[in-house]
């Protein structure tokens, strides 16, 4: 019995199910969070990237440190800078929430005994879309919208758009659709032997 339970891959597949599921949940309470933060529009904290410019700090008198990036915190955003300033907090969540529903899907697909279901495949390759998206979209949004917040302060860089790439982002998405051409071959393999047997 023990054996059995051991060689057994439902186990795995139910907590590939729930680990998706907890991801969700915890997307979308960052989702909230963020609005919460960011939709009275008063004290909006914003990451801005202090790169290629000298800050040095001395801590404790001995201890030197450079400062890579600020939050600078700003009040009464225009619409424009407060809309990409939203976009930039909830689209890393919201990308968090979408590639994690999609392995939910999948957990449960194997669980049910679908390996190369046509809903396995596009969950593989919705989620390898979205990562190579996001590894462009989140860096440029975030330096864009940072940009844009200082402008409307009174402190603007001069740079109106910044563009922006997350390599491990980008890879991510490269390996997941990777796995979806796998899945792909598989499906295809399925409907070639199926009535063969």
């Amino acid at each position: 019995m023990t054996q059995r339970w051991l060689s057994d891959p439902r186990p795995d597949f139910v907590v590939l199910a729930l680990a998706g599921g907890l991801a969700v949940v915890a997307g979308i309470v960052a989702i909230v969070r963020e609005l919460a933060r960011i939709l009275p529009n008063r004290d909006v904290p914003v990451r801005v990237d202090l790169d290629g410019v000298a800050h040095e700090l001395v801590l404790n008198r001995t201890v030197a440190a450079e400062a890579t990036e600020a939050v600078v915190r700003v009040s009464g955003l225009e619409a424009a800078p407060f809309a990409l300033v939203l976009a930039a907090a909830v689209l890393p969540p919201v990308t968090t929430l979408v590639v994690a529903a999609c392995f939910a899907l999948l957990g449960w697909s194997f669980y049910r005994g679908e390996f190369f279901g046509r809903g396995n495949l596009v969950a593989v390759n919705v989620a390898a879309a979205v990562l190579v998206a996001a590894s462009l979209l989140i860096p440029s949004l975030q330096g864009t919208a940072a940009s844009s917040a200082l402008a409307s302060a009174g402190a603007g860089t001069g740079q109106a758009v910044v563009l922006g790439l997350d390599m491990r982002l980008l890879l991510a998405g490269f390996l997941l659709g990777a796995v979806g051409y796998a899945f792909q071959r598989g499906s295809r393999l399925k409907r070639d032997t199926e009535g063969l047997v």
